[in-house]
């Protein structure tokens, strides 16, 4: 599976635990990952200055210093914007950060790789591939940039280029790692299953604090469960899914499993579980949005009450009528669930799916497209009927 940075990446600080705990089965996502990874070569530990504290200063000697203070902020951010009513504010700030660090930066890899995470989110692939080939030519050990270039490729369609970057991981990182990034290339049912059979006793072994999640353990989570809903093994991504507290996981692994219990039929979870959530964050985020607008849609059909809920369906509706206005193509995939499963319109259903196709193949992406098919099929069919 692959995951976009913006609904699940790992947060670049965790990475240096590939080292330190070379002898465990530890892996990476991202993507979502997001997405994915960020470098084993960079800074410590989040920088977090105090109210009062001085973090510029005029003296040249200060420089360096102020350049990876200015670095660890962007890390901050990219790392704070995988959960849920943070994405927004922490990716632009990131992205400015970054516009504002290009004259000075361009020589250090963590720039760039910082830069393509922040295009991959946009959906800009192509520009997020040059600025990862602009990382491993400025350090061509950069394990995260690899990961993340195969993952950026997952979503261009290209598996097999995927696969050859994550050969290129053998004798630089922890043999798991490549391992796994080279399950997640699986196409088609026959390679998901032996991928899936591979991948299983990995996540298996590993421990699972829910105080100290590892990024790398999410993403493993995520990749097994997503292996599961693909050879329509529900169940079993569901007790993938459940490892975690859902509080603490981000975007991506939250919607995720909202996606395993709409499967499951557990509409009144999703809508418990999954909006106490979403009601607490300043900002809520359109692929959590649509998931509880589709829960509702689904609890309503079931209930024998007269009066239907509709709370979640209008914030879906809102958020869709911006995106709208605004002729948002990033959002394409859940403008075309909310024409799907919220508010059934098939020509509108079947043109988000395509827009979205245009950017992102996943199979998420290919799954999305043939349900709005079928959709825009039976509407043709009832038609002609008539």
């Amino acid at each position: 599976m692959a995951f976009l940075i913006s609904e699940g990446d790992m947060p670049h600080i965790y990475i240096q635990n590939f080292i330190q705990l070379r002898d465990s089965i530890i892996l990476n996502l991202l993507v979502p990952i997001l997405a994915i990874l960020f470098s084993l070569n960079s800074m410590a530990e989040v920088y977090r200055p105090t109210v009062n504290q001085v973090v510029a200063s005029w003296d040249s000697s200060q420089s360096l210093n102020n350049t990876r203070v200015s670095l660890r902020n962007v890390e901050w951010h990219l790392q704070q914007s995988q959960y849920a009513g943070s994405s927004n504010l922490h990716l632009r700030q990131a992205s400015m950060m970054l516009d504002n660090l290009e004259e000075t930066q361009a020589d250090k890899p963590e720039y760039w790789y910082y830069k393509a995470r922040v295009l991959e989110h946009q959906h800009q692939f192509a520009a997020a591939l040059q600025a990862l080939d602009n990382a491993l030519e400025l350090d061509e050990t950069f394990i995260s940039a690899w990961l993340m270039k195969s993952n950026v490729l997952l979503l261009m369609g290209e598996n097999n280029s995927a696969k050859q970057t994550c050969l290129r991981l053998i004798g630089m990182a922890n043999v798991d790692i490549a391992l796994a990034c080279s399950l997640q290339t699986a196409k088609g049912v026959e390679q998901v299953k032996t991928a899936y059979a591979k991948l299983q006793p990995i996540v298996k072994r590993l421990h699972h604090d829910s105080d100290n999640i590892a990024a790398s353990n999410i993403w493993l989570v995520q990749l097994a469960a997503d292996m599961a809903t693909q050879l329509n093994l529900t169940q079993q991504s569901a007790v993938w899914m459940s490892i975690y507290p859902l509080e603490k996981t981000p975007i991506s692994y939250m919607s995720q499993w909202a996606d395993t219990q709409l499967d499951l039929g557990q509409y009144e979870n999703v809508l418990d579980r999954l909006g106490e959530i979403v009601q607490q964050v300043g900002y809520q985020d359109d692929a959590l949005l649509m998931r509880l607008a589709m829960a509702e849609v689904q609890s309503n059909r079931d209930s024998n009450h007269n009066s239907t809920q509709q709370k979640w369906q209008l914030s879906a509706k809102n958020r869709v009528t911006l995106r709208l206005q605004r002729n948002d193509t990033y959002h394409a995939a859940d403008l075309s669930r909310f024409y799907i499963y919220i508010e059934p319109n098939p020509e509108q259903a079947l043109f988000w799916a395509q827009q979205n196709l245009a950017q992102s193949l996943s199979h998420e992406d290919y799954a999305l497209h043939k349900k709005a098919q079928a959709m825009m099929l039976k509407q043709q069919m009832k038609v002609k009927e008539s």
